[in-house]
């Protein structure tokens, strides 16, 4: 069975992909921050969490809810302000949690990605 015959193992691959790029980009925008690039780490930043984002609401949120709550549906809404970069600042330990968390959250999807997709990717 290979990949393009199990819709299930593309979707999977697919996200996980754009995870791998959000992980990129997050990097990048570190790396712009580093420099002092204020205006282009939160470019990069906005582009990072535009496509989380959309694999949260295009894949994740609708196999939660078809998954665990099949009878409910969830509404998630988020609101981005920027309007002050020094307001950034403020929150440096909070996006460093965040980021933490979400390297962690990417790496037990890689480890379930490759315990459910292996054995199809690699027939």
């Amino acid at each position: 069975m290979s990949l393009l015959n199990n819709p299930y193992a593309l979707i999977a691959t697919a996200s996980l992909s754009i995870q791998i790029v959000v992980l990129f980009l997050l990097l990048y925008g570190y790396l712009l921050k580093r420099q002092l690039r204020f205006r282009q780490h939160g470019i990069a930043m906005f582009a990072a969490v535009v496509l989380h984002l959309a694999m949260v609401f295009a894949i994740m949120i609708p196999s939660f809810v078809l998954s665990i709550f099949p009878d409910f549906i969830v509404w998630l809404v988020a609101s981005w302000r920027f309007h002050d970069v020094k307001g950034c600042f403020k929150k440096k330990r909070i996006m460093l949690t965040t980021m933490a968390l979400w390297l962690v959250s990417l790496s037990f999807g890689i480890a379930l990605y490759t315990i459910l997709y292996w054995a199809v990717l690699v027939s």
